[in-house]
């Protein structure tokens, strides 16, 4: 018998109605070395008195009287609290014995009893208890066990088609919850063919067992990778197994794979780099851009090896700025020193905690681009005979003086020099055209030899000079230096098997700001000044007589009338059809901006729109315009007048303009205008800057609306912008279609503009087509399409659909 120290702790309740019973029984117990820890006599307050303080034991009357039934009071204390049952009863006929059978007591004695019989039956009951509690507590660990792996089990036997699921084997099915009941055929159905053949030999192999990658059929359009354990337990003739959901750690692999042949194949350098920026992964491209091997650079700093630490360079690798994407242009270098310009773009690599673990570094040679680029802005800006400037060049650099005097009001003022050679033409005629190149060689030799390195000269054709003179607007500085050139001009020139030739100049002088507030305004100004010395004698210099008030007024004038004008009033839009040139027939529209001012009459978008364009008003007017072109582009489509593309020109302040997105896709949305019919036309000088314009231009392709450069060639672009803005279109600037039928210089840039769309796959307009000899100059290079005064100048919106329909009526009859 166990002493009373052994059962200190075990709490027993009582439960009898009739209180004397209790009362002797709670002695009893005492005296053995129990612990009464309540007495109840009803089924209410046994149940209250096991939620206060649990026991470890209920000793249980069945008959309660008016207290209830102890065989119920039994259940929920065995449901509810998990408390052991022993009845002590008086009755023993069978109807008492099956009700209490039903709630599997721990002991059943009938009264009268001993106490000895009594003390065993407690000990019995409190050893199966313990017993009970080690099994739940082993079955709660293996239930945990399956919900931390997220485990299914299953079970079936070596031979017949039972199947028994537990653990987490929902995942199996689309439903919620397990079907009724599934076979081992039907569970093996739903495997690929290898892992039910592996499935099969294990039926036939006890002791063996199974690893495997299994897919599972999950439902018609779906399915799961499951890893799959199990083995053959011979004595039990019983396959037993786990299996999980893997995939994900497939899917991961299967990227991890493709990102490998990736790495291994890509064209571009890859480098992944740690923390600290050194290498632990190279892919073969960079070892053949760079003739490194990959052991002999792994572990090194990148900064050591590849980049020529240009502060530019540097600022790609700011250890302040590494939890961004950047992308840039940067100069590397080879193992064997030379260098070479690259597109580099790194790109962050966190880890599930949001740490930065490595780097993605990746970088292209743009070599061949760059040089491309210098070829063709050569072409684009100088003069092929005399080596200076071309018109091209002058239009950039005045409006980089221009930018620069506007950015220093006070000192940041220039000069124009227009230069015209006097009795040139009789020189040529004489001694023929040859001769007269070389003339002019000479002259702009001597030209550059007196001017400085800020200045900038310029041959616009034939005996024709500009000269800009940068931060020079003092008159008697500007003086001394016209003298000194038309001194230079006068020397006489030596020309191949001839005797020596002299030539004078007239040259006309304009300052800006004082004398001119535009560039052209400026050219007029000094071409002006330049006839008026012509008319004085020649061989001399005339600073142009400015009226700068009268132009302040008619500058404020445009400006307020443009405040007040309204497009669809004042303000109307006019259309000049893009036409095939094979054919003739009209692809397109583009909508033109006219002014008809109800006091001066039409006024040339030349005149106002780089004053909309200055003082911000053209915002207002460039989001009406692309509001009116989707409203009319919507009303000619339901005419029955299916254009392939409306072109919208768009300012690069409105590019800049947070919201413009927004704008277009409102226009397109309110007047329900296909966005692939809409064509933006973008100036080259709006997109400089790389990171804001690949973004804008992304989400403006997004839309479905289509992208193009207008203007192409006269400003110095990147031609890199070509390879990573979306665009879709080049249109061929006219200054390089006006002489292009003689001109062997603009013949050559468009052969090369022709050529670059052609490579990058990007559809081509010639813009400012005026005669048939363009027209088949044109064709004869591979341009397709075009617009210009020969087909039709910009008309309104009503006459170009009457024409337009009345050629599609005259097609449709013949």
């Amino acid at each position: 018998m166990s002493t009373a120290g052994e059962r200190a702790e075990v709490r027993i309740q009582i439960v009898e109605d009739e209180r004397i019973v209790a009362l002797d029984l709670k002695q009893d117990l005492e005296s053995m070395g129990y612990r009464v820890c309540g007495v109840a006599a009803s089924e209410s307050h046994a149940l209250e008195l096991a939620r206060r303080e649990p026991p470890d034991l209920v000793l249980m009357d069945i008959n309660l009287g008016a207290g209830g039934d102890g065989t119920r009071a039994a259940k929920r204390l065995m449901d509810e609290y998990r408390v052991p049952v022993v009845y002590l009863t008086a009755y023993a006929e069978p109807e008492t014995l099956k009700r209490a059978g039903l709630t599997a007591p721990y002991g059943y004695l009938l009264k009268p009893f001993e106490l000895r019989e009594l003390n065993a039956t407690i000990h019995m009951a409190l050893a199966r208890r313990e017993v009970e509690r080690q099994a739940e507590r082993a079955e709660l660990r293996y239930r945990l066990a399956l919900d931390a792996g997220r485990l299914g089990v299953l079970e079936f036997g070596a031979s017949g088609n039972e199947l028994e699921l537990h653990g987490h084997a929902a995942l199996l099915f689309e439903q919620a919850g397990l079907p009724p009941a599934l076979t081992r055929e039907a569970f093996m159905a739903r495997l690929d063919a290898v892992s039910q053949a592996r499935l099969g030999t294990l039926r036939s192999q006890p002791g063996q067992d199974l690893h495997a990658l299994a897919r599972w059929q999950l439902g018609p359009q779906r399915q799961l990778w499951l890893e799959i354990h199990a083995r053959h337990f011979a004595q039990e003739a019983r396959i037993i197994g786990v299996f999980r959901d893997v995939s994900s750690q497939v899917d991961s692999e299967a990227q991890l794979r493709q990102a490998a042949v990736v790495f291994e194949s890509a064209a571009d350098a890859i480098v992944i780099l740690d923390v600290d920026g050194r290498l632990r992964a190279v892919n073969p491209a960079f070892c053949t851009l760079t003739g490194w091997a990959a052991e002999e650079v792994l572990g090194t700093r990148l900064t050591d090896i590849l980049h020529t630490q240009r502060q530019t360079d540097l600022l790609l690798h700011d250890p302040h700025n590494q939890a961004e994407p950047r992308h840039g242009e940067v100069l590397c270098k080879r193992r064997d020193g030379s260098q070479f310009p690259a597109w580099e773009h790194v790109a962050p690599v966190f880890s599930d905690d949001g740490r930065l673990s490595h780097q993605v570094l990746s970088f292209t040679d743009i070599s061949a681009l760059r040089r491309a680029e210098t070829q063709i802005q050569h072409l684009a800006f100088h003069d092929a005979l005399t080596g200076l400037g071309n018109r091209h060049h002058m239009d950039y650099c005045l409006k980089q003086f221009i930018g620069a005097s506007d950015a220093k009001p006070e000192g940041g003022g220039f000069a124009l020099c227009f230069l015209d050679l006097d009795g040139f033409k009789a020189i040529n005629d004489t001694l023929g055209h040859h001769r007269g190149d070389e003339l002019l060689v000479a002259i702009a030799q001597r030209l550059c030899a007196c001017l400085r390195r800020s200045d900038v000269a310029i041959r616009l054709g034939g005996d024709e000079f500009v000269i800009l003179l940068s931060q020079l607007a003092q008159r008697d500085a500007l003086l001394a230096l016209a003298d000194k050139l038309l001194a230079a001009i006068r020397e006489p020139v030596q020309l191949e098997g001839v005797e020596p030739v002299s030539v004078s100049a007239s040259l006309g002088l304009a300052l800006f700001p004082e004398h001119a507030s535009t560039a052209d305004e400026l050219v007029k100004a000094a071409d002006t000044a330049m006839y008026a010395a012509k008319s004085a004698g020649r061989n001399r210099c005339e600073i142009y007589d400015s009226h700068l008030a009268a132009r302040a007024v008619e500058r404020l004038q445009i400006e307020q009338g443009l405040r007040r004008a309204r497009v669809g009033e004042q303000l109307q839009l006019h259309w000049q059809p893009i036409v095939e040139l094979a054919s003739g027939r009209v692809l397109g529209a583009e909508a033109l901006l006219r002014w008809q001012h109800p006091e001066y009459g039409a006024i040339s978008p030349e005149r106002f729109i780089p004053i909309a364009e200055e003082s911000g008003l053209i915002e207002d007017i460039g989001r009406a315009v692309l509001q009116e072109a989707c409203r009319q582009g919507r009303a000619w489509l339901d005419a029955g007048l299916h254009l392939e593309r409306i072109a919208v020109n768009v300012s690069a302040r409105q590019l800049q303009r947070e919201g413009f997105v927004n704008a277009v896709r409102q226009a397109l949305l309110q007047h329900a205008f296909p966005a692939d019919r809409l064509e933006l036309e973008l100036t080259e000088s709006a997109l400089q800057t790389v990171d804001s314009g690949q973004r804008l231009l992304g989400e403006l392709r997004r839309l479905g609306v289509k992208l193009a450069i207008d203007d192409f060639g006269t400003g110095f672009s990147s031609l890199s912008m070509l390879k990573y803005f979306p665009l879709d279109r080049l249109k061929i600037d006219r200054s390089f279609i006006r002489d292009l039928e003689t001109d062997a210089n603009d013949q050559a840039i468009t052969r090369a503009i022709v050529a670059l769309a052609r490579a990058l796959g990007l559809a081509l307009t010639a813009e400012g087509v005026e005669s048939a000899a363009q027209r088949q100059a044109l064709q004869a290079l591979g341009v397709e399409e075009a617009q210009g005064w020969l087909f039709s100048k910009a008309v309104p919106a009503h006459e170009f659909a009457l024409t337009q329909l009345q050629a599609e009526l005259a097609r449709h009859l013949h």
